[in-house]
C-alpha cells in the first residue's frame, strides 16, 4: 500500500514520468515459504488472504525496452526488482498478487510505480549473481545450479537468499498469476477533501514463462528504520523455480476496483480540522 504520493505526472517529459507501454524481459526466482507470522497484518481491506501464512519472494533481474520505439539507454534500461507478494482477493473476486514489499535497483523503476499504481516500491542495494557446474572440469555448463541475492537499505541488510538449483529436480505447484491488487491511499490537503482511498486492479499483457530450473532456498531477513522485516521470524521454504520470464506493462495497465472507505493508517501527526 501507497500512504502519500511520489514524482508528478507532470508537464516537461524528462521531469516527470510517462504512461507509455514497456516490455519486461529477464529472469525471476519464485521461493514460496511459509512463516508463523500472520501476513493479513500487511493487508488493507477489503484484500483477504488465500493463505495467512503463505507468502512468495520474487526476485527479478530485468531489462525494459518501449513496446514501440527506440531502446532506453543502458543505465536506464537493465535492473534488479525484489518482491515479497501474497494471493489476495476481495470477497467474490479473483485471486491475484498483492505485493507488500517491494525494492529496486535504480529509482526510474519506482516513479509510476509508486504514484500511478499504488506499488509500494523503495530503492535498495540489490546484487544477484549466477553460478553454473563445471563440465568435466573444463567449462561451465549451461544449467544455472547456484543464484544468490544480497539486498540491502543503505547499509541495513534486508534479505539474504541461497538457491541451489537442480535440472533434475520435480517441478512443484506453480503460483497463479492473473495481475495484481494494488491500494493507493493519498492524502488530501487541509482543505482539500477526502483522501484518495482506491483498490486497484492492473494487468499486464503478452506474459510468459521458459526454462524452469527448480530447486532449494534458504531465506534470511533483516530489519531497517522503515522496513519490518524482521517481524516475518524464521521461514520455512517450500519450493523454488528460476525462469525465464517478459511481459508486456500496458501504458493504462490500472482501473479502479472501487474506492474504498476510511481504514486505519499510521499517518504520524493527525490532520488538523
Amino acid at each position: 500500500m501507497l500512504i502519500g504520493a511520489d514524482q508528478p505526472f507532470g508537464i516537461s517529459r524528462k521531469l516527470s514520468y510517462q504512461m507509455r507501454a514497456d516490455r519486461y524481459t529477464g529472469r525471476v526466482l519464485y521461493v514460496t515459504f511459509r512463516t508463523e507470522a500472520d501476513l493479513s497484518q500487511w493487508l488493507p481491506p477489503p484484500l483477504q488472504l488465500d493463505d495467512p501464512h503463505e507468502g512468495f519472494l520474487k526476485l527479478y533481474e530485468l531489462k525494459r525496452r518501449p513496446e514501440d520505439g527506440k531502446p532506453y539507454p543502458p543505465a536506464f534500461s537493465q535492473y534488479y526488482e525484489a518482491c515479497i507478494a501474497v494471493l489476495a482477493a476481495p470477497p467474490g473476486e479473483l485471486l491475484r498478487h498483492y505485493n507488500l514489499f517491494m525494492w529496486v535497483s535504480h529509482d526510474w523503476a519506482l516513479y509510476k510505480a509508486r504514484a500511478a499504481f499504488g506499488w509500494p516500491k523503495k530503492i535498495a542495494n540489490i546484487a544477484m549473481t549466477a553460478a553454473t557446474r563445471d563440465s568435466a572440469g573444463t567449462k561451465p555448463g549451461r544449467a544455472t545450479s547456484e543464484f544468490n541475492i544480497d539486498i540491502d537499505r543503505y547499509g541495513y541488510p534486508l534479505m539474504r537468499v541461497r538457491a541451489q538449483l537442480d535440472p533434475a529436480a520435480a517441478p512443484k505447484q506453480k503460483k497463479p498469476f492473473n495481475g495484481f491488487y494494488t491500494v493507493r491511499h493519498i492524502p488530501s490537503p487541509i482543505d482539500g477533501g477526502e483522501d484518495i482511498r482506491e483498490l486497484l486492479v492492473i494487468e499486464t499483457r503478452d506474459g510468459w514463462f521458459s526454462d524452469e530450473v527448480w530447486g532449494e532456498a534458504t531465506v534470511e531477513f533483516g530489519a531497517a528504520p522503515d522496513e519490518e522485516l524482521d517481524l516475518l521470524g524464521r521461514v520455512q521454504v517450500t519450493d523454488c523455480v528460476l525462469r525465464n520470464t517478459g511481459w508486456v506493462l500496458p501504458a493504462w495497465p490500472a482501473r479502479r476496483l472501487k474506492t474504498l472507505a476510511p481504514f486505519a493508517a499510521d499517518r504520524g501527526a493527525a490532520k488538523p480540522c
